[in-house]
């Protein structure tokens, strides 16, 4: 399978025996970080923004995005079990409340 691969310095091809889509969980699942950017997640990946955007739109039932953009305006994402990794019961309930992520 082929991916369009993004340009430049820090592009590289994704992993032939691995899926985009896992690619994509793995990269959200990252310890490094509690929330990511489409930009941040094709950066790491290799591969076009608009496809990870397509990807993560696929994703509903594994990804959770934040109700709140970064300082830049732009959408956070993170893996449901990354969520649930870093989030207490109590913090999620107050977020889910709050409509800190959708």
């Amino acid at each position: 399978m082929s991916y369009p691969v993004r340009r430049g310095a820090n592009a590289r091809k994704p992993q032939m025996d691995a899926s985009l889509r896992d690619l994509i969980i793995r990269a959200l699942e990252d310890e490094r970080y509690e929330w990511r950017t489409v930009d941040g997640l094709s950066k790491q990946i290799g591969i076009l923004e608009a496809k990870v955007q397509e990807v993560l739109a696929g994703l509903e039932q594994e990804v959770v995005r934040s109700s709140f953009p970064d300082d830049s305006g732009r959408a956070l994402y993170t893996a449901r079990n990354h969520y649930r990794q870093t989030h207490g019961v109590g913090t999620r309930f107050l977020n889910a409340l709050s409509g800190k992520v959708a």
